[in-house]
């Protein structure tokens, strides 16, 4: 009985770790190690390389879907002059936005560098002489004020 529990165990562990593997990332999980913009933009990430956005239709189902109440998530991921990556993570999930800023890969962060989330109300939009620019609202931390994303016209 002893060897049968043991054979059985081995093989559910083993069938887990297989599952666990198999597993895709989410979209908004981010990569361990810097990646080109081109690879983003290839993967389907909305990038703004230095005020150039790739990938924004991506943004704009994101909104529209925050605006119908539909799950959704998006990763913007932003360029630094050195080329370091820096990720604006937005999970939707019916009610309320958790965004994640991750300054992790940026060498020149200084003491800032790392990760941060918080929860927020609202997504919204103003409209500029220079386009639309969107930011968080509601937010229960201050890291919410650092997201901002300008869509040029």
């Amino acid at each position: 009985m002893k060897k049968i529990n043991l054979i059985l165990s081995l093989t559910l562990l083993s069938t887990a770790m297989v599952l666990l593997g198999c597993q895709q990332e989410s979209e908004t999980s981010n990569p361990k190690k810097p990646y080109s913009s081109e690879v983003a933009i290839e993967n389907g990430v909305v990038v703004n390389l230095h005020g150039e956005i790739s990938n924004l239709d991506k943004f704009e189902n994101f909104i529209e879907n925050v605006e119908s109440g539909t799950k959704d998530e998006i990763r913007i991921t932003m360029y630094t002059i050195e080329g370091a990556p820096i990720f604006y993570n937005l999970n939707y999930e019916g009610n309320k936005i958790q965004y994640t800023y991750d300054n992790s890969q940026d060498g020149y962060a200084g003491s800032g560098k790392g990760i941060e989330s918080t929860s927020c109300s609202y997504i919204e939009s103003r409209n500029t002489d220079n386009g639309v620019e969107y930011h968080l609202s509601e937010c229960s931390s201050e890291i919410g004020n650092n997201f901002y994303f300008r869509v040029s016209e």
